[in-house]
């Protein structure tokens, strides 16, 4: 592992790598790239033949504007000795930004994708974000959400003629939750940190109930959110189970918060159907629930 920056200048911090070995442009031909990307920080891992064989995050100690992470991508990508390879079977890019909704396929066209999101926030899209969407039909539903346009054209001119794809972090959370979750059960609340926010998803009996996005400044917020939607839903915090994921621990505050109202939390784990590096099992895997999970995402495609 290393915490130092790289000798390309970017303001990002490398704070975890694994692999199984270097990684070659022949092995890239044969491989999948999954980037999850957002204005604190980048991370990546690469799938051959069902194993993870390398997995790398960066993290910024400030909110980077989308212009100045698109100025640090191209100072890492460039010189980076798996993400400046090409040939990849496919690319996944990963977002998390403000903008998303869930349409049902009945009521879905993709000419109305930037119409749903100005109904979701309440302005138009801006010009400087693209609309997207993507199918999820394990869900009946599309995801649609929004990215800063100058990211969505440099995944596009660095990755030209390459199988691109592009999700909302929402997406690999859905995915994930779907296969973790019980159909006995009642009711299962997954909650997937970052900085400054949380997003929030409800399950009962494998049928999603809700799926949210909450800025929130300390614990206490974050808690109250939790379980005013709980109450909105009309569930009890006693008999629901939550799992964790993302930048949180067990000796976080918001982890101490919720603990006072919710008596049955977990973390979630890295997916089953995956190998990984031995070195793996140094890190904490919660954190890469999302981001590991975007594996499934070839099979949605009916790649590979």
């Amino acid at each position: 592992m290393s915490n130092t920056n790289l000798k390309s200048g970017t303001k990002w911090v490398r704070t975890a790598l694994v692999s199984r070995g270097g990684l070659t442009q022949a092995l890239a031909y044969h491989s999948y790239l999954h980037i999850e990307i957002s204005e604190f920080r980048l991370r990546f891992f690469v799938a051959q033949a069902g194993e993870c064989v390398w997995l790398e995050d960066y993290a910024s100690d400030m909110f980077l504007t989308p212009h100045q992470v698109l100025e640090n991508l191209k100072l890492l990508v460039f010189d980076h000795p798996v993400l400046a390879l090409t040939g990849w079977k496919a690319i996944h890019i990963t977002v998390s930004t403000d903008g998303f909704t869930l349409i049902p396929d009945s009521l879905f066209r993709k000419e109305y994708a930037a119409r749903y999101l100005q109904l979701t926030q309440g302005h138009p899209v801006l010009a400087t974000n693209k609309a997207l969407h993507e199918h999820l039909p394990a869900l009946g539903m599309y995801s649609v959400f929004q990215m800063p346009a100058e990211w969505w054209n440099f995944f596009q001119d660095h990755f030209a003629l390459q199988p691109l794809f592009f999700s909302h972090i929402c997406t690999p959370l859905l995915l994930g939750a779907l296969r973790k979750t019980d159909a006995s059960k009642d009711t299962q609340v997954f909650l997937q940190f970052q900085e400054g926010f949380f997003i929030a998803l409800v399950l009962e009996k494998k049928k999603l109930q809700f799926c949210n996005r909450f800025r929130f400044h300390n614990p206490e917020e974050a808690t109250f959110f939790v379980l005013s939607f709980l109450n909105e839903l009309n569930y009890l915090p006693e008999g629901v189970e939550l799992c964790l994921s993302g930048e949180t621990t067990p000796f976080s505050g918001v982890f101490g918060e919720l603990a006072r109202f919710l008596p049955h939390i977990f973390f979630a784990k890295k997916p089953r159907q995956l190998a990984y590096p031995d070195e793996f099992e140094d890190l904490a895997d919660h954190r890469y629930f999302a981001l590991l999970n975007c594996y499934e995402l070839s099979g949605l495609r009916g790649e590979g």
